[in-house]
């Protein structure tokens, strides 16, 4: 699969994923500073900023893989070398 498609995906995915969970969080974080301070809201709070943590390091080391496989292409294609 070509390393483009791949990392679209990769990023489609991240933000089908992540943009609830942006919410969830928002949402939480106006409910603290507004003072509507609930356990549960609290606690699904921190778990969707755990989560989204998560979602993040992944993506960030996808992108990093695939930048370097990206150079390494473009570097091959520079000196007119193929595989």
């Amino acid at each position: 699969m070509r390393p483009f498609v791949k990392l679209f995906g990769l990023i489609l995915g991240f933000v089908l994923l992540g943009a609830p969970l942006v919410a969830l969080v928002w949402d939480a974080l106006n409910q603290l500073v507004a003072g509507h301070v609930e356990g549960r809201r609290v606690g699904t709070g921190l778990a969707g900023l755990l989560l989204l943590a998560i979602l993040l390091r992944l993506l960030a080391r996808a992108v990093h893989r695939w930048d370097g496989l990206l150079e390494g292409a473009a570097e091959r294609l520079r000196s007119g070398t193929t595989r």
